[in-house]
C-alpha cells in the first residue's frame, strides 16, 4: 500500500484571505457599474417623453389622425390659405395672439389643465370676439364666457337643425349638426342655434348645441364639429370654416401639462414640518452613516480557521441548553432529554435503536422491578412548562436510568458468581448429541 506524502505544515493552515467590507464593495461596483450607468441613461431618455404629452395623441391635436384628432380641419383650412398655429402652453398661445391680433383662437381643455389664473391671463390677452370654445366646462365658461350657462349632455340621436330662432349666418348656412356633446344657454342678446329637444323647461328657454354671446364668443357644444370623426358630417365643415376662417391665421390652443401649476394641490408633509426638521434629519443620517462605518471597521474581517474544526460535545450541549433557556422552550428541552434517555435505555436493554416506547417501558419495568406505570410517568414530559418542571423531569429520568443500570449490574454480578462445575456440566450436556437429535448419524 502506497502512502501519499505528507503535506507541509504550512499548507495545512493556509486559507484564502477573506476581503474586508471596502474591498467587497469595490469589487461589486466594478462588476455592476455599467448597469447603473445604463439605467440612468434610460431614465434620462425616457423621463422627458413620459412627462411631455404628445400633441398628436390629444383630442383635436393638429397632427393627430385619430377619430378625435383635428388634422382634417387644419388641412382644409390650410388649403384655403388659412395658417393654423398650434399652441401647447399659455405663454405660447399669448405670444401667438399678440403676433396675430385678428386671428380667432380655438380653445379646448377637456382635462382642465389651465387653472383659473391662466384663464384670467387668457381673457385679458384675447378679446371675446376672437374666442372659439369647444365643449367648455363650468370653469372655462365662468372665466371666458360668463353669460353662458351649461344646459346638460346631449344624447346621441338624430341630427339637430339650426332652428327658426337662429340668426347666425354660419349656423344657418350649416343647417344641421350631429347630436352629441353638451348643450348651453345664453341671454337674449346672444345667438342660439341647434336647439336640443326636451330642454325647453329651463329659465332661459331651450338649451342649444351652439351659442354665441353678444360680444362674439362662439361656444361649440360638440367636439365632432371640428374633429376628424365628424368633419364631413352634416354641416360641420361649413360651421368650422365660417367660425375659424374669419382671418388669414388661426391659433389652435390646447392646454397641456405645461399649464398645470407645479406648486398646486394640498400642502404636503414637507411643508407642514418645521424648518429645523430637514437639517436635523440630514444630521441624523450622517451620524448613522458614521456609526455604520465605525461598527463595520470595529468588527473587522472574518476569522479564518483550517478545517476540520473540532468542537467538544460539552460545548455543543451547553450552547444548546442556553438557547433553550433564552427562548423558554422548556417542553422542547424535556423532549430532548426523554429521547436521549430512551435511546440509552434501549441500548442497555439490547432492544435496538428502532424499538417502540412501549417495548422500552416494558423492558425497563422487568429489568428494574418498577411498576410499568411508574416508568411511563417518568417518561411522560408533556406537561413541562417551566424551569422547575424541567428540573423535576430530568431528575426523574436520571433516577429511572440509574435504577435500570443498577439492576442490570446486579444481574450480571449474580451470573458471574455461578459455580464453574455447574457451567461445565451444562456446556457438556449441551454439546453431547442425544438420540432424539436429528443431527445424530
Amino acid at each position: 500500500m502506497r502512502i501519499p506524502p505528507a503535506r507541509p505544515a504550512a499548507a495545512l493552515h493556509t486559507a484564502p484571505a477573506v476581503p474586508d467590507t471596502g474591498q467587497a464593495v469595490r469589487r461589486w461596483w466594478r462588476a455592476a457599474w455599467i448597469w447603473f450607468v445604463l439605467a440612468a441613461l434610460l431614465v434620462l431618455v425616457a423621463l422627458p417623453s413620459i412627462l411631455r404629452q404628445d400633441p398628436g395623441s390629444r383630442p383635436l391635436g393638429t397632427d393627430s389622425a385619430r377619430q378625435e384628432g383635428g388634422r382634417a380641419v387644419t388641412r382644409v383650412l390650410d388649403q384655403h390659405g388659412i395658417a393654423v398655429h398650434p399652441a401647447a402652453s399659455l405663454p405660447e398661445a399669448l405670444a401667438l395672439a399678440a403676433d396675430h391680433p385678428g386671428a380667432p383662437v380655438l380653445f379646448h381643455d377637456p382635462a382642465g389643465h389651465l387653472p383659473a389664473e391662466g384663464l384670467e391671463q387668457f381673457a385679458e390677452a384675447v378679446g371675446p370676439e376672437r374666442r372659439v370654445l369647444v365643449e367648455p366646462g363650468l370653469t372655462v365658461l365662468q372665466g371666458l364666457a360668463p353669460e353662458v350657462s351649461q344646459g346638460g349632455v346631449v344624447p346621441e340621436g338624430t341630427p339637430l337643425p339650426a332652428g327658426p330662432q337662429c340668426r347666425w349666418p354660419a349656423a344657418r348656412e350649416a343647417r344641421s349638426v350631429s347630436a352629441g356633446g353638451r348643450s348651453y344657454r345664453t341671454g337674449p342678446s346672444g345667438q342660439r342655434c341647434f336647439p336640443v329637444p326636451g330642454t325647453g323647461a329651463g329659465p332661459s328657454g331651450a338649451a342649444h348645441a351652439v351659442v354665441t354671446t353678444a360680444e362674439g364668443t362662439v361656444v361649440l357644444g360638440h367636439r365632432d364639429m371640428v374633429a376628424n370623426a365628424g368633419a364631413a358630417d352634416e354641416g360641420h365643415a361649413v360651421l368650422s370654416l365660417w367660425t375659424l376662417g374669419r382671418d388669414t391665421d388661426v391659433i389652435w390652443y390646447l392646454p397641456s401639462l405645461a399649464d398645470v401649476p407645479v406648486d398646486g394641490g394640498p400642502p404636503t408633509l414637507d411643508r407642514l414640518l418645521p424648518d429645523w426638521v430637514r437639517p436635523a434629519g440630514l444630521w441624523l443620517v450622517l451620524c448613522l452613516f458614521v456609526l455604520l462605518l465605525w461598527q463595520g471597521r470595529r468588527h473587522g474581517p472574518l476569522a479564518v480557521e483550517p478545517l476540520p474544526v473540532i468542537v467538544p460535545a460539552s460545548e455543543t450541549a451547553v450552547g444548546r441548553a442556553r438557547l433553550y433557556e433564552r427562548s423558554g422552550q422548556y417542553a422542547a428541552a424535556a423532549r430532548a432529554l426523554r429521547s436521549a434517555t430512551l435511546v440509552r435505555l434501549a441500548s442497555a436493554l439490547r432492544l435496538g435503536p428502532a424499538a417502540p416506547v412501549e417495548a422500552v417501558v416494558a423492558a425497563a419495568s422487568r429489568a428494574s422491578g418498577l411498576d410499568a406505570g411508574r416508568v411511563g410517568s417518568a417518561l411522560d414530559v408533556d406537561d413541562v412548562g417551566s424551569g422547575r418542571d424541567l428540573v423535576a423531569a430530568a431528575a426523574a429520568l436520571q433516577d429511572l436510568e440509574d435504577q435500570v443500570h443498577r439492576s442490570l449490574q446486579a444481574t450480571g454480578t449474580a451470573r458471574g458468581r455461578t459455580s464453574p462445575a455447574t457451567d461445565t456440566a451444562t456446556d457438556t450436556a449441551a454439546d453431547t448429541p442425544s438420540d432424539a437429535d436429528p443431527r445424530t448419524p
